[in-house]
């Protein structure tokens, strides 16, 4: 290790708390809730800490100075830093920071309050009750065209001079067959 890693690395949680301007108590909370842990070898990082605070930390309720980020004592933003808060942009590789996660989660509120808004004035239906409503129409609909052929067979028979009981055999059978083809047809809800 050189000098200026040993100097950022020390060895009881008492001193990490003090040398981040934190109580001790508020260091412990931290690491039971898992946003922050000590080194492999038991002693604390301090600018390794400062900068998981930091990507931890809940913006909104910030009442002191903010954590200085690593490598600036002045608390203010690292250059190239979107947000504006030091260290929140990019202190966890690869994952999101609390703004990231708080915007997301805020955007979902206001999603849910839009589809809710929308179902008041009934703009939005009930999925399975529409598929429901639909399976009813279908059948109904494939029943009336079943019982078509006996109610049509005699009066078209007459004008055909054919047998009525055969012609209506007929029709029914090949109804049948036509219905059975178009039986593939799903009503696809997205």
């Amino acid at each position: 290790m050189t000098p200026t890693q040993d100097a950022a690395l020390v060895g009881s949680q008492r001193e990490a708390a003090r040398r981040l301007g934190l109580s001790h108590t508020a260091l412990q909370k931290a690491v039971q809730a898992g946003r922050i842990s000590p080194e492999p070898g038991g002693g604390w990082d301090v600018e390794k800490l400062r900068a998981q605070l930091a990507a931890s930390a809940d913006p909104a309720r910030l009442t002191g100075p903010s954590l200085p980020a690593a490598g600036t004592e002045s608390g203010e933003p690292a250059a190239g830093d979107p947000l504006g808060a030091p260290g929140l942009a990019s202190a966890r590789p690869g994952g999101a920071t609390f703004h990231d996660a708080r915007t997301a989660n805020e955007v979902l509120k206001a999603q849910g309050r839009r589809l809710e808004i929308d179902e008041r004035r009934g703009r939005l239906v009930d999925k399975a009750r529409a598929l429901l409503l639909v399976h009813r129409l279908a059948r109904e609909e494939r029943d009336a065209i079943l019982a078509w052929p006996a109610q049509i067979a005699a009066e078209l028979a007459a004008e055909l001079a054919v047998d009525a009981h055969r012609l209506q055999l007929l029709l029914d059978q090949r109804l049948r067959i036509h219905l059975a083809e178009r039986n593939g047809a799903r009503v696809a809800v997205e």
